[in-house]
């Protein structure tokens, strides 16, 4: 290993001394610090493009014009009919709504969320354009993965909304952890993940001054965005289409299919007691994130079987005077398990947070699956979790993981103790809270981490095609997944391609 890692040292070698050179124009001294010196950088990612870009000030007024002075895209209409509807406004639905509207030139598809706004949970609190090393070769993920990135950044570009390739490093503390490393990179290459590099531990303190580790996998082209505007600019396009809508505050209660071959979807606006509106469809596709296993149910389809589970994941982010201690994501070695990714680094554009250097996040079993604090508490979302022999399964083969990561969501030092093993100056007076997000997690028989996509095929009647699980990284797939459901829906509903553009 050393021979190949001096190797890539020399053809590295006036890259690395320009960024020595970088470097030693912004090292500030920092007495909290358990060295004499923190190395901060000029800026974040994104912090040098004159913001707002076209696409972002175009996107966010016009949002702005809808949501405060134009009637708000509610439900409109008490019978509206549509060729295909799906049920989920996260950014797989929105996707694949922009798919078949792409695909079909006379196709109408209508979006149901029963939020207020698309996208308000899972989607709008992840920043990651991953490049697709973690995935076996050959997978259906590796091969989503790596093509919903570059179909990311196209579209990023062509909607010119701020998405930045900062890089990413996966770092190992360890000889023992190298081999992660060494995994990672062979996975990659073979996926078609490209620019990767393994780093010894004097290229990563290059690269990252503040960063110690053995090694790292340097991945060039994973990057950030904000996916609560890119789920805003698909939104647009599909109503732009003319031929589609979107109606929030939409709660799917009830499917029926009619004697005409069509769906009937009841629904309601969520915690009123009316009025209950209906949409009527020739086909649905459910996409339910947190829900999907109960809105499977309600299609007919089998709710005991990959039932949700939900994590709450919580951040913390630099204070404003240290925000800029490193420039690209920073992540561990993946720890096993299958739920956490662990606690990493990361640079964020997300226009709620500002260009913030966050920490997160832990992986906590949630009392509630929108349970976005600790006390939030569901009786029937916990008697569900707690009745599910393969979750059970899971927490008694991880006991050790299970009550850590319970413990990091408690207790702030033992969470930054996680990041403190590869970057050694942080400490806590440097961080302050910042967000937490909900993930949902389905378990096989066994107990094993679901890290697949799950499809449900032509229940109701062959009228309905359920997703039951798109896991982690969904978004950065988003588009790739769109394709891929669009493809399973053609086979199942028999639509003909002569109908395609």
């Amino acid at each position: 290993m050393q021979s190949a890692l001096s190797s890539r040292a020399m053809l590295r070698a006036p890259l690395r001394a320009s960024i020595v050179t970088l470097s030693a124009r912004h090292v500030r001294p920092f007495s909290a610090s358990s060295t004499s010196y923190l190395h901060l950088w000029d800026h974040l990612p994104g912090e040098s493009v004159n913001e707002p870009s076209e696409g972002l000030a175009k996107l966010k007024g016009r949002m702005r014009e809808e949501r405060f002075r134009v009637k708000p895209l509610l439900n409109t209409a008490e019978h509206d009919r549509f060729d295909v509807v799906i049920v989920g406004g996260g950014i797989v639905g929105l996707a694949t709504a922009r798919e078949l509207l792409n695909r079909y030139p006379k196709m109408t598809v209508a979006v149901l969320e029963k939020e207020r706004e698309v996208a308000p949970h899972q989607t709008g609190h992840n920043s990651g354009i991953h490049a697709g090393m973690y995935y076996e070769p050959g997978s259906t993920m590796a091969h989503t993965c790596v093509r919903g990135s570059e179909l990311m950044y196209k579209f990023c570009e062509e909607n010119k909304l701020p998405a930045q390739r900062c890089g990413k490093m996966i770092v190992a503390t360890s000889a023992e952890e190298h081999k992660q490393v060494e995994k990672l990179y062979k996975q990659g290459n073979a996926n078609g993940v490209k620019g990767l590099e393994i780093f010894d531990a004097k290229q990563v303190s290059d690269m990252e001054p503040n960063i110690k580790a053995y090694s790292a996998l340097y991945s060039p082209n994973t990057g950030i965005v904000d996916y609560s505007l890119v789920s805003d600019a698909l939104a647009s396009q599909i109503l732009d289409s003319g031929r589609a809508d979107i109606k929030l505050a939409f709660e799917a209660t009830n499917f029926k299919k009619l004697a005409d071959g069509s769906v009937e979807i009841t629904g309601i606006e969520p915690s009123q007691n009316g009025p209950t509106l209906q949409v009527h469809a020739g086909n649905v596709i459910t996409c339910g994130g947190f829900y999907a296993d109960r809105l499977a149910g309600l299609t007919g389809g089998n709710a005991k079987k990959d039932q949700v589970v939900t994590f709450r994941g919580t951040y913390y982010q630099l204070k404003p005077e240290y925000r800029t201690m490193v420039r690209m994501n920073i992540y561990p070695v993946p720890s096993g398990g299958g739920i956490p990714v662990g606690v990493h680094i990361t640079p964020t554009v997300n226009t709620r947070r500002g260009h913030a250097l966050i920490i997160g996040p832990g992986a906590c079993f949630t009392f509630a699956r929108e349970g976005y604090k600790f006390w939030d508490f569901k009786a029937k979302d916990v008697i569900q979790s707690f009745t599910n022999p393969d979750f059970w399964a899971f927490a008694l083969k991880n006991i050790s993981l299970s009550f850590g990561e319970l413990y990091k969501d408690l207790n702030k030092r033992a969470f930054l103790r996680a990041a403190q093993r590869y970057a050694p100056d942080l400490t806590i007076d440097m961080v302050e809270p910042s967000f937490t997000g909900v993930m949902s997690q389905v378990f096989r028989e066994g107990g094993i981490a679901a890290s697949d996509y799950i499809m449900e095929r032509k229940v109701l009647g062959g009228t309905t095609l359920n997703v039951r699980n798109a896991p982690s990284p969904a978004c950065t797939a988003s588009l790739a997944i769109a394709e891929m459901i669009a493809d399973i829906a053609a086979e199942d509903f028999q639509w003909s391609k002569a109908e395609k553009k």
